[in-house]
This record gives C-alpha cells, sequence and structure tokens, in this order.
C-alpha cells in the first residue's frame, strides 16, 4: 500500500494537466472569436478638405467621413479619429501609428509600406490653380508659368503628374512642397507665397472663391490605404465597399459630384476671355427700340429703359474676377442693327429668336436665351370663341425674322400677311385682312387701348418664344462670357424686370385723345348743355374703356382656371409684397400635381380644370388666413409665397384632403417642395430651390421634400450636365452600348436582336449614369439631341455588322415624348435606312408605355405612319404606367417589353408569376411577341420559357457593352452554324418569335 500511493498520485498529476490543456484548447479560440466578433476601434486620419469636413458647430461631413460611415454600417467599426495633415497621416500610417486613411493614390514604393482596398473609392481630378486676383499666368501662353513657385503637396500623386505635365510642355518652375492642409495651402496661394497650386476640384465655400483652375494635368484612381500589420481590417473593408458599390454601381461618382463640383466655376473668366474684354473694352449692345418691356428707348433720358437695362446692370457685376461694361446702341428694327454687327459696328444684338440652324445659315452665333415670354394670337372680339385651330393668317412685320423663325416653327400653316409697320397690325385684323397678329404676354399691358380701339382681344398660344443675344460667328471670347453671364443672372430677376416694366403708363397725345373723343369736342363747341352730355358721354365711354382695360390686364395677370396670378406677374407681385410687408419671413411652396396630364387623359379636360378650380380656391382660403400670393405658373404646378410655417406636412394634407374630396373615384396625388425663409434670398431663387426640393419627391414614397445642401448639390450637377450636353455631342463623349436579345424558344437560346443603350463618359466627371442625365434632359426638352446621336450611331454599326459578318442584327432605338411629335421623324429614319444601306426591319423603335397616354391620339397617328414604311414598335417598360391590356388591341404595336419589375420575383411568388402567363397569354392572342426585360437568373430564363415568352434581354445572358465586346455574341453563332449565302439581307440570328 505505501508503495501505491506515488503511482496514484502521478496520474493524478497526469489527468489533471490532460484536462487542462484542454479546456486551454477549447476556451482561447472562443475568446479570440469573442474578440473578433466585438466591435473594432480603429485609428482614422482625418485632415481638413472635402473629404473631411468640421463644420462651425463642431458637425462632421464629407466625402471620406460619409463613405467611412456607410463602411461601418456594414463592418460595425467604431472610429477614433488622429488630426493633422495629410502628408503627416501618411508617414504616421506608415509607422503604423493610425489603421485607415482615405484618398491615397497608388505606388510601387507606397505599396511596400501599407495595403490598399481592392476597390477605389474614387478618381480625384487635379487642377493647376491660380489666386483669383493673378492675371499674369495664362494656359494660352506657356512661358508665363517659368519660374513660378508651384506648391504641391509632399509626397503625392499630384506632384509626379505635374512634373510630367510640365515637362511635356517644356515648362520650368520651381517646386515647393506643402506640408499643411488646404486651407493653409490656399492662404499661401492667396498671399504670394506660392504663384500655382496643384491639387484637386475645391468645394465651393470660403476657401473656393481665393483660386481659380486653369487647366486640368491629370486624374488617378484613389483608395483607402490600411495600416500593413492589420490585414483583418483590409478583408472587412473590401468586403464592405464591394458590397456598397455593388449596390449602387454609380456611389463614387455621385459622391465625387456632391463633394468636389465647384459651382463657383462658371463665375470666373479665363485669362484669355479677361484679356480680350481689356483690349476690347465696353461690350457694345445693338438693341431694338421700342420693344418694351423688354428694351427701348427712355423719351426724356434718351438711354436704354426696359428689362434689358436691368439685365446688364445686372450682369456687369456678377462676374467675380471682372467688371462688365455694356455700352447700349439703339436701332430701328433688328435687320438694321444685324447689319451693323456684320459691319463691326456693335458687338451683339437684342433681341433675336433664332434655332442654331437659322443662325448657321444667317452666319451668326445665339447665345443661350437670357427671356422668354408666352405668345399670344391678338384676333378680333367677335371671333373671341375661336381657337388656333381657326387660325388660318397672320399679320407679320417684314423683317421681323424672329417672329418670321418663331410661325415656322409652330405655326408653319398659316398663311402670312406681310405690313410694312407694327402699327399696321391692328388695322389689317381688324378689317379681317389677317386673322390675327402675334404679341408676347408681357407687352399686352402697352397695348391694351390699342386693343380697345380696334375691338380686339387675345387667346393664347401655349408657346413660348425666346429671346437671345446674336453675335459674330468668329467671337468666341464674348459668345463665352454672355453665356457665361446668362447662368449667373438669377431668372427670377428677369421675370420681375419683365413684370415691372410691363405696367408702365402708356402716354397717349392730343392728337390721338382728339381722334378718340370727336364726338365729345364737337359737342364742346356747340354749347354748355352739349358740353355737359358730352362729358357724360366721355366718362361712360371712358368707364367702359377702363373697365375693359382692366379685363384684359386680368386676363394676362391672372389664370382663369385656378383664379390665381399667371407666372409672369406673380414674381413681380411677390417682390412688391415682400417691399410691403418687410418683417414677414416668407417660405417659398411648390405645390405639383403628379402625373396630371394623364388624369386628363382618362378623366377629360372639364374633370381637370374641376381639380384645379377647387385646389386654387383652398390655396386661397388658406392664403387669407396666413397671408402671401400664390400662382399657377405651369399647368400642374402652383407656387405659394406665405408666411413662415412649422408644419408643412398639414398644410400638404390640407390640400390633399381637397383634391381627394374632388376626385373620389381617381387616385390624383400631390407632392410639395419647401424654401424655408432665408435672409437675404430672392423670392425667385427661393422658388427656384422649392422647385428642385418638389423634383426630388419624383418617383419616391414621400411626398414633401424641404430643400437642404443635398438638393443644392444636386441642382448644381444637373445644371452641369445641362450645360455640357453641346460638348458632350461635339466631342463624342456619348458612347453607345449593345445589350443583346435572345430567342428562348431555341435551343440552345439564339441571339435575335440587340438594343441600343447610351453612356456618357464624361472627361471631367467621369462615367455619368444614364439614369442622371436621361430624364434631365427629358425634362428640359433636349433629349431628342441624344436620341438622334444613338440612332444615327446603332445605323452606322448595323452596317458595319453587315459588312463584317454578311448579316443585318436588327437594333432597337428608344423614342422619347419629344421625339414622336417631331414633323420629320419618318424622313429622319428613312434617311438613316437609305444612307447606311439597310432595310426597314433594321432599326426597331421602342416607345415607352407612359407615352401612348399623353396625346394619344396623335401619337397612334405617328406611330401608324412609321408602321406602314415598314418599321416594327416595340411598347417598353409595359405595366409600369397607366395602361391596361386591354387597351393593347387598339395600339399599333407589334411587339411587347415586359417591364423588369414583373420578372423580379418570379421565382418566389406565384401571384406575380401568374400575371406574367396572363400578359402572355393576351399578347399571343393578340399576335405580339413579347420581350422580357431584366433576367437576371437561368430559372427565371427557364420560367419564362415554359410560360411562352420568345425573347429576354438581362444581365443573365450580357449587361449593355461596348460594340466592339458586342462581337463576340455575333462570332458564337457564327462557330455555331454557318452564314446562310443565298441571301445577303437575311439575318443569321434567329428572328424573332410572332
Amino acid at each position: 500500500m505505501t508503495n501505491a500511493s506515488p503511482v496514484v498520485s502521478k496520474k493524478s498529476i497526469l489527468s489533471f494537466w490532460l484536462c487542462l490543456s484542454l479546456l486551454l484548447a477549447v476556451l482561447v479560440p472562443v475568446s479570440v472569436f469573442a474578440a473578433e466578433q466585438g466591435k473594432k476601434t480603429v485609428r482614422v486620419g482625418w485632415y481638413e478638405s472635402p473629404f473631411n469636413i468640421t463644420d462651425s458647430y463642431g458637425g462632421r461631413s464629407g466625402y471620406a467621413y460619409e463613405y467611412q460611415q456607410k463602411i461601418a454600417a456594414y463592418t460595425g467599426w467604431e472610429y477614433e479619429y488622429v488630426k493633422t495633415s495629410w502628408p503627416k497621416l501618411l508617414e504616421m500610417l506608415q509607422q503604423g501609428e493610425i489603421d485607415l486613411l482615405s484618398d491615397v493614390s497608388h505606388t510601387e514604393e507606397r505599396a511596400k509600406h501599407m495595403l490598399y482596398s481592392a476597390l477605389p473609392m474614387g478618381e480625384e481630378e487635379y487642377y493647376v490653380f491660380v489666386s483669383n486676383h493673378n492675371k499674369s499666368i495664362s494656359l494660352d501662353n506657356y512661358a508665363t508659368f517659368d519660374g513660378k513657385r508651384v506648391g504641391v503637396n509632399k509626397n503625392s500623386v499630384q506632384k509626379d503628374l505635374y512634373l510630367a505635365w510640365a515637362e511635356k510642355y517644356g515648362i520650368k518652375t520651381e517646386l515647393v512642397e506643402l506640408t499643411g492642409g488646404l486651407r493653409d495651402s490656399l492662404q499661401k496661394l492667396s498671399r504670394g507665397n506660392i504663384d500655382l497650386y496643384v491639387g484637386t476640384i475645391i468645394k465651393k465655400g470660403s476657401d473656393a472663391g481665393r483660386a481659380v483652375p486653369i487647366c486640368k494635368i491629370g486624374s488617378t484612381p484613389f483608395y483607402f490605404a490600411v495600416n500593413q500589420n492589420r490585414p483583418d481590417l483590409l478583408k472587412e473593408l473590401d468586403a464592405a465597399m464591394n458590397r456598397i458599390q455593388d449596390e449602387n454601381r454609380y456611389y463614387n461618382q455621385q459622391m465625387y459630384s456632391k463633394y468636389f463640383y465647384n459651382s463657383d466655376f462658371g463665375a470666373y473668366l479665363t485669362p484669355s476671355e479677361n484679356d480680350w474684354l481689356s483690349h476690347h473694352g465696353r461690350i457694345r449692345v445693338g438693341y431694338r427700340t421700342g420693344f418694351l418691356p423688354y428694351c427701348g428707348t427712355d423719351a426724356e433720358t434718351g438711354k436704354l429703359t426696359g428689362a434689358l437695362q436691368d439685365y446688364l446692370e445686372i450682369a456687369s457685376s456678377r462676374v467675380k474676377n471682372a467688371k462688365l461694361s455694356f455700352e447700349p446702341v439703339p436701332f430701328d428694327d433688328v435687320d438694321t442693327a444685324l447689319d451693323a454687327l456684320r459691319k463691326g459696328e456693335i458687338d451683339c444684338v437684342f433681341p433675336v429668336s433664332y434655332t442654331d440652324y437659322d443662325a448657321e445659315k444667317a452666319g451668326i452665333l445665339v447665345t443661350d436665351p437670357p427671356m422668354h415670354a408666352e405668345m399670344f394670337a391678338v384676333i378680333r372680339k367677335r371671333h373671341r370663341k375661336y381657337s388656333l385651330k381657326d387660325i388660318e393668317s397672320v399679320a407679320h412685320v417684314k423683317g421681323h425674322h424672329y417672329h418670321e423663325n418663331f410661325l415656322k416653327k409652330h405655326f408653319p400653316r398659316w398663311k402670312v400677311v406681310p405690313v410694312n409697320h407694327p402699327a399696321v397690325r391692328f388695322q389689317a385684323v381688324n378689317s379681317g385682312e389677317a386673322d390675327c397678329f402675334l404679341v408676347t404676354s408681357y407687352r399686352l399691358n402697352s397695348l391694351a387701348e390699342d386693343f380697345s380701339r380696334y375691338k380686339l382681344t387675345t387667346i393664347a398660344t401655349g408657346v413660348d418664344m425666346t429671346l437671345s443675344f446674336a453675335l459674330q460667328r468668329d467671337n468666341h471670347q464674348l459668345y463665352s462670357i454672355l453665356n457665361k453671364v446668362r447662368n449667373l443672372v438669377p431668372d427670377a430677376s428677369v421675370y420681375s424686370a419683365l413684370a415691372a416694366y410691363s405696367h408702365e403708363e402708356k402716354k397717349v397725345s392730343f392728337k390721338d385723345y382728339v381722334g378718340d373723343n370727336l364726338a365729345v369736342v364737337i359737342a364742346f363747341i356747340a354749347s354748355i348743355t352739349a358740353i355737359l352730355l358730352g362729358l357724360l358721354l366721355f366718362g361712360t365711354k371712358e368707364q367702359k374703356k377702363a373697365s375693359e382695360r382692366q379685363k384684359l390686364i386680368s386676363a394676362a395677370e391672372n389664370d382663369k382656371v385656378s383664379g390665381l396670378f399667371n407666372r409672369g406677374f406673380f414674381y413681380e407681385y411677390a417682390r412688391r409684397f415682400r417691399k410691403d410687408y418687410p418683417t414677414w419671413n416668407m417660405d417659398a411652396i411648390v405645390l405639383n400635381i403628379e402625373q396630371f396630364h394623364i388624369v386628363n387623359e382618362l378623366n377629360g379636360r372639364a374633370f381637370g380644370n374641376n381639380v384645379l378650380h377647387c385646389l386654387g380656391e383652398t390655396i386661397q382660403g388658406f392664403l387669407k388666413e396666413n397671408g402671401g400670393i400664390a400662382s399657377r405658373v405651369e399647368a400642374d404646378r402652383f407656387d405659394i409665397y406665405c408666411r413662415h410655417l412649422e408644419d408643412y406636412q398639414a398644410l400638404l394634407d390640407r390640400f390633399q384632403e381637397k383634391v381627394n374630396e374632388v376626385s373620389s373615384h381617381t387616385s390624383i396625388r400631390l407632392r410639395m417642395g419647401v424654401m424655408p425663409w432665408q435672409e437675404g434670398l430672392e423670392a425667385g431663387q427661393a422658388f427656384d430651390r422649392a422647385w428642385s426640393a418638389c423634383n426630388m419627391v419624383r418617383g419616391c414614397n414621400r411626398h414633401l421634400m424641404v430643400y437642404n445642401e443635398e438638393i443644392r448639390a444636386r441642382e448644381t450637377y444637373n445644371q452641369r450636365l445641362l450645360n455640357d450636353l453641346r460638348q458632350a455631342v461635339e466631342n463624342r463623349e456619348f458612347k453607345v452600348f449593345y445589350q443583346p436579345k435572345y430567342n428562348i424558344q431555341c435551343d440552345p437560346p439564339r441571339l435575335a436582336s440587340a438594343e441600343a443603350l447610351i453612356r456618357w463618359q464624361h472627361p471631367e466627371l467621369g462615367l455619368v449614369p444614364p439614369c442622371d442625365f436621361i430624364p434631365l434632359f427629358e425634362g428640359n426638352g433636349q433629349i431628342s439631341v441624344v436620341d438622334k446621336y444613338v440612332w444615327e450611331e446603332a445605323a452606322r454599326q448595323i452596317a458595319i455588322w453587315k459588312k463584317k459578318y454578311g448579316i443585318i442584327l436588327p437594333v432597337s432605338v428608344n423614342l422619347s415624348r419629344v421625339d414622336v411629335f417631331d414633323p420629320n421623324l419618318g424622313e429622319i429614319f428613312e434617311a438613316l435606312i437609305r444612307d447606311n444601306g439597310l432595310t426597314y426591319d433594321a432599326l426597331k423603335l421602342e416607345v415607352t408605355e407612359s407615352a401612348y397616354t399623353e396625346n394619344a391620339e396623335e401619337l397612334l397617328k405617328v406611330m401608324e405612319r412609321l408602321r406602314s414604311k415598314g418599321f416594327e414598335i416595340e411598347m417598353d417598360d409595359f405595366g409600369s404606367g397607366y395602361s391596361s391590356l386591354n387597351m393593347l388591341s387598339s395600339m399599333p404595336v407589334d411587339i411587347l417589353k415586359m417591364d423588369r419589375g414583373f420578372i423580379l420575383n418570379i421565382e418566389h411568388n406565384p401571384q406575380d408569376f401568374r400575371l406574367v402567363q396572363l400578359i402572355l397569354d393576351i399578347a399571343r392572342n393578340l399576335k405580339l411577341t413579347v420581350i422580357a426585360e431584366g433576367v437576371e437568373t437561368e430559372n427565371q430564363m427557364l420560367m419564362l420559357k415554359n410560360a411562352g415568352c420568345d425573347v429576354v434581354q438581362g444581365y443573365y445572358f450580357s449587361r449593355p457593352v461596348p460594340p466592339e465586346e458586342f462581337e463576340r455574341f455575333i462570332i458564337r453563332e457564327h462557330d455555331e452554324e454557318e452564314i446562310q449565302d443565298e441571301s445577303p439581307g437575311q439575318m443569321r440570328p434567329a428572328p424573332l418569335v410572332n
């Protein structure tokens, strides 16, 4: 027994250590796992710049900050901010003192000391900046750069880019390496410590005004950089960035536009423009006299008066680095002024209303229009029930070419009756020699007495005439200056000036007075009794004239349906209202009826007018309680200028309840944008912002939006895109991609056709997503420029493939609502077919479903004409709008494209799939081919095939690709089966099934 004890003791000890080892083996991984699952604190570099912004209240924002918050949503990271300059932070990252740094460009040397994110966080553009008072350095002369001190961030990529750029152009400068932040660098530039600064676009703000960009030197992708000892962070970072960019493939571009686009750029003249201005001096502006409220000569001073005078006065001080000076020169008519322009006696002419084509024929350039107004047709009172369809002839003053161009464009069937002087038009209409003459809305007041004398009245044409400056075609510097000024003068100031000058009293001569009141004068001479009688008659007559004049003014000022002011006069009254009640804080509110044109189409115009009338009454009732004025600005838009409110939702609910009350059997939704009171903001500017806010609601579930910084950034971005459209077309920045469509009733599926889709590779903004510019150009009326570009490229590409592969592969192109009402549409497509040697079935024309509900009768006629020529019509996005299946039988449609919303959930929602089957059954009975859009999985494709769908299109087969990449689909078809030689026009890919 005594010998057994030690043995037992050894076994016990051995067992104890084995158990302890097993326990530790279990517990250590668990503790590590728990630590990994806990929140990580990441030390992130903070440097003041557009990437990291600290406001006066300590709030944080910025490109990197917002990106990092989104990353934290997927990783659970918490941040510890380390604040210093970017160059110092880069050194700290290399030394392991911080974990994460944004805006790091890739170099081989840096990659040895840090880890890079797999995806870039954006692409950075680098510019050379000068101070806003520097006029000695010009891109027109690279020698002006020599010997200058150029500031660049230490160890930065822009340093290498600048050196390469300077070497390319033989520029020799002194490099100054900067280690401070952006504010410090700009202070050095402003004080003259450096002559130039190389950096990114500076966000608008207090710093932006110190520097003016003069040229772009290059761009590079930039990344998040991670401490090389933290690969665990890199793995989580890459996963989060993949999710962010997968959910929104344009996230980087949107962030860059939000935080870097500087709307102050247009407020500066380039050195060459400044040079032209300093050598040229005052800009001589030829204008037409006697054309108030636009322009005229003051009888007492002999100087320019009217809206043009106000416009030039505002424009003279809007440019930040120059003072513009204008010299008005009067002319009796525009033709004489244009002759003076060609002789070099003046620099520009106002007003002209030329299209770009008319201007090219006339040998002139026209600027973007600073003014426009609705045109009215003046007719005889006894024809007050006339509509525009009843008018057959128009009196027109010889030589007034801007009216000639307007008539050719909008009323080509009217016969022109030429007259020698504007005054003769009244007699021509009164005598029946002409049915009407045209006048702008702002001139109605000044012509009121003439209307009364000749027994005339007006009807609205519903069409605006634009008025621009004309200048010589080789004067590019002045053209650029005037267009910059156009974007800097607020529209509200122009509207206010037009309304103000339209109210100036017309001075009546003694001769006119005697002519109008001859009976009174004779009665006065005859006897005192006759005088008294004459005075009584005169008073009655004058009262009647005043009443008629007031009615005419009221008709011009007020919208007859809603009872509110119309757009032209509203802004002037808003200005007066602010002057009369200076202590009131006024909000600008824009109210819009969604899809109102469709409401009219489905329920009739009388129903729509009743909705507008009731809404107008409700708005007036609100204004009586709260104070303010309102206007029906457009068919479905109301502007309300009222005392500041605290509860905007309650106001929207009040208006919505009224609309619901008068449209109990129809769903009508309102949306509202608000610009709250802001000191120093003009009414017109406030309504521009409220309208932007209202547009942000479009397509959202919410119906109220209050203007904020995000909307301002989007508004600035949109204006940039509009400004760059012409340049994009000229420089071929638009690229046409092609997405294949496959006939899935073949086994295996066969290539049937393709759809042409546009992409915009902007030289400065990068890839601009279609969702950014297509709706914008549609709303602005410029989408036809883009559409025609796509048509031409698609036709040319089909011809290339025909020559290269011996096939004609049909391509679908989009027609917008603007395109379908172009009177030359048929001729345009016939020319494309003829010039490229194609057949009519080569181009398939896609019209969105929503277009069929707007001006449906006219659209059906256009579609029938195109079908009669041999074109096939596709209804795009079917099911996304207001049409119904039973409407299809009456529509001129060959192919139905089901909206991707139908396809999205067919794998998981039996009800969605049954709806798809129903559409396919009805389409089959109507002998319509069906194309399913947005097919992304094999299971979706097989379900559609079994249900009888003919053709599918979507990411399952391919995303849209460039034409050279698309050719692999054609080549694949070649490999599977030889091309038939007996018919050169025979399409090798599988035809669409009917």
